[in-house]
């Protein structure tokens, strides 16, 4: 509590730090993080300015906490930040068979704080049967135009197989539109690898 100055303590409360034991209480200066791809993001500061007159109230009408004279106030709450970066695997798969010659539009959505593609791979039994239609991080496509890609550009031995996809924030979606080729209902399935960061 060192920038903060309690006031206004009622002796019928004696336990201030309970108030505040769920709080991280930080300083003025943000902290980042960077991911072996180069993420680079402020991390779940929450700035927290007191009052320059009114005290800032942490307790029912228990206790105040008011700025000390000739001191800035910074964040007062900080998120919880990653603590650890690996390189994992986002399962993708097609809720039901895609009927002979439909466009069907597959969703995967990582659990991590972030997470960078950099290979997408469709089994070489699967890849000669579809149509990739579009990919898209969120609503934003990641094909130079639009057109289709065929699935033999992801064959698990094909160097083009690497890609550079926008990086997924918190339950933000990775979508997949595909169209089958075949003469027969098949379900689509891939693996996206990436670096994800997590806690």
């Amino acid at each position: 509590m060192a920038p903060y100055d309690i006031v206004g303590y009622d002796e019928d409360y004696d336990d201030v730090d309970e108030v505040l034991s769920g709080y991280d209480i930080v300083g003025a200066t943000p902290r980042y993080f960077g991911g072996p791809l180069g993420f680079g993001r402020a991390v779940g500061k929450v700035p927290v300015r007191a009052p320059s007159r009114a005290p800032v109230r942490v307790g029912p009408g228990l206790a105040t906490v008011a700025p000390l004279a000739g001191r800035s106030t910074g964040s007062l709450i900080r998120a919880q930040a990653p603590t650890k970066s690996r390189r994992t695997i986002l399962p993708i798969e097609s809720s039901a068979a895609i009927a002979a010659a439909a466009t069907a539009t597959v969703t995967a959505r990582p659990q991590d704080i972030a997470f960078k593609p950099e290979r997408l791979i469709i089994p070489t039994t699967l890849a000669p049967d579809f149509l990739i239609v579009d990919i898209k991080v969120g609503n934003r496509s990641q094909f130079t135009q639009s057109g289709n890609v065929p699935g033999e550009a992801f064959l698990p031995n094909s160097d083009d197989a690497m890609v550079d996809f926008d990086t997924l924030q918190t339950s933000q979606d990775f979508i997949m539109i595909v169209q089958n080729i075949s003469g027969a209902a098949r379900t689509f399935r891939a693996a996206l690898f990436g670096h994800a960061l997590q806690q």
